[in-house]
Order: C-alpha cells, then sequence, then structure tokens
C-alpha cells in the first residue's frame, strides 16, 4: 500500500469549487474530488496548527487533557509513522510548515526521514543585508513583530520563478522523491505546505486572477481581529481576499502537478490520497461576524496579533466560526471508480486510524477516531452525534445547524443557530437550553472517553 497525506495550512473549505465555490480556480482539485470519497461534515480537532498535526499523527489528544497543544512530541507518545515502523513501513515528511519543525517542535517524530522547505513566513534561515525592513502598511496592522516582518523579506528577496515560492518548491519536491521511489511496495508520503497560510504573497501572476488593477495599500500578512474596526476598508478587504484566492489556485495548481506525477508514473491506482487542511479563516464575509483571520480573542481596540503586541484589555472572546472550524478532506483510495459524497462528521482523529486501516494494522484502543475506509465503501456511516472541538481554553460541540461554545470560567457560554442567524451574530443561549445542555453533554462525554480529571472538565461548566 502506498499513501499520500496532503496538509494544505488554512484552506477554506467553501474554497473550492467541489464544495460549492463558483469564482476561484481551483480545477485540479475538483478534478480530483470528482473521483473521490467528499467529506461534507468534516471538522477540526484539536486547534490550531501544531495542535492538529498532533492529532493526526497521535490518533489521540495529549493524556489528560481534552486536546493536544501547541508542543513537542513527547519521548513516549507513538506517532503513526512510528507504527508503521514496526510493519517496516518507510515514511516521508516534505515540509515548508516551519513552525512544526523548528523551535523544538518536532513533528518528524518517527519519520523514516524528512525534508524541510526552509524559510516560510519568519523562518530565521537566512541574512541579507542587503534586504531592507519596509513597511506596505503601518506596522500595528501587521501581525508580526518588525524583526519577523523583516526575516519575512528576506526569506523571499531570491525569488524568480515560481518554484522558488514556498508550496510549489515543496510539491516539486515531493515529486521528485515519488520518481525515485515509486516502486516500493510500501510507503507514506506526507506533504505540509502552510500555503494559503498567510503571508498571503503568491506570484503577481495568480492575483491578477481575481483583482488585477488594485493600486492600494497591501496586506499580506494582516493583524487579526475586527476588520472594520481596523480601518482596512472594501478594498482593501477585496484584495486581501484575492490574495488568498490567489495562493488557493496556486496550490491547486501545484497539487494538480503532484496529482499527474501520480498518473505517470502509474501508481495512482494503487494509492491512497488524502486532501485536507488543519483550519480555515475569516474575511469578514457571511457567517465570519466581521472578523479577519482566525483569532477568537479579540483586544478592546478591535485587535490580537498587533506586530506582536498584547492585546488591550478587556479581552472579547468568539466562538470558532464554521469557516475555520469546516475543513475540506478529499479520500480517494485503490479501488474507488467513481466519486461520492459523504454526510456526517468526521475530524483528524479518524485519519489517524484511516491510514493504519489502509496498511491492514488494526487501530489501538486509545484512538479517538475510526477508519474512514468502511464508510467510503458503503459499510458504515460517520457515528458522531457531534464535532468537539477546540483548544484547551474552550471547547466546541458543532451539530448541524448549532455551534456551541463554553469557556473555562473566562466568559459565558454562547450558542450559535447558523439556521436562522448565518452571520454568526447573535448568541441564543438562553434561549435554547436544552439544545446547550444537550451539546454540552456531548463536550463532556468526549473528556470523559479520553480520561480528562473531573475537575479539569468542571472548569468548563457553565454554571
Amino acid at each position: 500500500m502506498k499513501v499520500v497525506y496532503i496538509m494544505a495550512d488554512t484552506f477554506r473549505r467553501d474554497h473550492l469549487g467541489t464544495y460549492g465555490n463558483r469564482w476561484i480556480k481551483t480545477p485540479n482539485l475538483d478534478r480530483f474530488a470528482a473521483g473521490a470519497a467528499v467529506f461534507e461534515d468534516a471538522c477540526i480537532g484539536s486547534f490550531p496548527t501544531v495542535p492538529n498535526r498532533r492529532d493526526t499523527l497521535l490518533g489521540h489528544s495529549e493524556t489528560g487533557l481534552p486536546f493536544n497543544r501547541w508542543k513537542a512530541f513527547e519521548r513516549d507518545e507513538v506517532t503513526l509513522p512510528e507504527r508503521l515502523a514496526e510493519k517496516n513501513i518507510p515514511s516521508m515528511l516534505i515540509t515548508d510548515t516551519q513552525n512544526n519543525v523548528t523551535k523544538g517542535i518536532n513533528i518528524y517524530k518517527g519519520f523514516t526521514a524528512w525534508h524541510v522547505n526552509r524559510g516560510q513566513e519568519g523562518d530565521r534561515c537566512w541574512l541579507d543585508a542587503n534586504v531592507p525592513l519596509e513597511f506596505p502598511v503601518p506596522p500595528h496592522l501587521i501581525r508580526y513583530p518588525a524583526d519577523w516582518w523583516h526575516q519575512v523579506l528576506v526569506n523571499r528577496a531570491h525569488r524568480r520563478v515560481e518554484t522558488d515560492w514556498f508550496a510549489p518548491g515543496t510539491y516539486r519536491t515531493a515529486m521528485h522523491w515519488l520518481e525515485r521511489n515509486y516502486k516500493r511496495d510500501d510507503f507514506f508520503l506526507w506533504v505540509d505546505t502552510f500555503d494559503p497560510h498567510e503571508p498571503w504573497d503568491p506570484p503577481q501572476h495568480y492575483i491578477d486572477l481575481y483583482d488585477p488593477d488594485y493600486k492600494g495599500r497591501v496586506f499580506e500578512a494582516p493583524t487579526y481581529g475586527v476588520r472594520k474596526k481596523m480601518g482596512i476598508t472594501d478594498a482593501e478587504l477585496k484584495q486581501i481576499r484575492a490574495r488568498y484566492a490567489g495562493e488557493v489556485t496556486m496550490v491547486d495548481t501545484w497539487a494538480g502537478q503532484l496529482f499527474a506525477t501520480l498518473e505517470r508514473l502509474g501508481i495512482m491506482d494503487e494509492t491512497l490520497v488524502v486532501f485536507t487542511s488543519d483550519h480555515g479563516t475569516l474575511f469578514d464575509g457571511p457567517g465570519d461576524n466581521g472578523l479577519l483571520c482566525k483569532g477568537n480573542i479579540i483586544g478592546d481596540d478591535g485587535m490580537y496579533l498587533s506586530a506582536g503586541r498584547p492585546m488591550t484589555p478587556p479581552l472579547h472572546y468568539y466562538p470558532i466560526y464554521m469557516n475555520v472550524a469546516r475543513i475540506p478532506l478529499l479520500v480517494k483510495p485503490p479501488g474507488l471508480t467513481r466519486g461520492q459524497r459523504i454526510r456526517g462528521v468526521v475530524q483528524p482523529w479518524d485519519m489517524t486510524a484511516t491510514v493504519l486501516d489502509a496498511f491492514g494494522m488494526a487501530k489501538p484502543p486509545e484512538f479517538i477516531g475510526e477508519s474512514l475506509l468502511p464508510v467510503i465503501q458503503g459499510k458504515g456511516k460517520p457515528r458522531r452525534a457531534a464535532a468537539v472541538c477546540g483548544t484547551n481554553l474552550l471547547a466546541q460541540a458543532v451539530a448541524g445547524r448549532w455551534v456551541y461554545t463554553v469557556w473555562q470560567k473566562q466568559h459565558g457560554p454562547s450558542l450559535l443557530d447558523l439556521r436562522t442567524d448565518p452571520e454568526a451574530a447573535r448568541n441564543v443561549y438562553s434561549e435554547h437550553p436544552s439544545v446547550a445542555k444537550r451539546l454540552h453533554r456531548e463536550i463532556v462525554e468526549f473528556m470523559r472517553r479520553q480520561e480528562v480529571p473531573e475537575e479539569l472538565i468542571e472548569r468548563y461548566r457553565t454554571t
């Protein structure tokens, strides 16, 4: 068995044509989806970047906690590639998501080999005294501190051709790896790109697909927060969305190149191929409640991650909105001859069991998830009544029209009814106590299944 697992960071589900988008060009992923299982209700688990990877590589949350934290793997934590190694299955990580593999974070734990395409975001991989520090917008409207933003400028100063950009270069490396390894009977290849996460700086021709005549301020890595309160105009927001859409199309283009490589090497039909993301982002559009990017605790000045500064009190708390919490999940196992749409809640923990199942390995008892292969084969349905997701400050249950969020005593609970309030702007907790109680019970049961101590569960109580 061969498995190719593609992770595209911060890829909004509704920006793919297969999920209904009509203005962004994603022909390659749409073509792939037409022959794959498209999961309609895939949702995040632990949030955000590193916790998500821990979900998938561990198959469960951190011991004693409801969700995985942003931290390195411990020596006694057994990762997916370590489990595959028990059957002598080689594994390869090819990534440019630098915050997974720098500053002590070791997402590569257990991989037979790993390669990082250095320089994404503020990765301190190079010095260049010839690159000046320049701010395209006021520094407080850039999410990075000045030295980090300067590093972004340094890291991309050499770009000349498209493969100098991070996602194209990372996909190219993965294609080369496949050419050298496609004859193996078994392998697990994880391809992980930070795009379309900010900085939103794809080659200009991708941006010109969506906003070709723009002349104003350029926001490549905007501060997270309340868009209008930060003074970002409608025209500037359109350009921000165009830059993000350009990154989406860039990722689609190079994912298509990877799919073509699998076809050219004659192994597409014998490979389990997965495309997914860790979360989405917000653009002050429908369902975003005025927010830009993905912060859910915002200072009183409407900002979070403003040039790396502390937030201004008092703090304002927001749920993890659905344009962040819903994720794309496309799965094409060997033998699937026609595409299908699958309803029912699935989460990243399911992917660990799915990969093990593909290699004929049973899931350990501590796993949270279930293999999706029987679901794709029509032998069952996803069994979760709700998606429980969050951080170790908040827990959220998503079930159909309802989004219920509870914080660890910092803030009162929230209940959104997306059927009557698609803008997600009104807390109806007091109007639907039975719904809130039912979804809170889902959160508690989720935590108890993971043996989270009762005193920690009690912190999420609403009264």
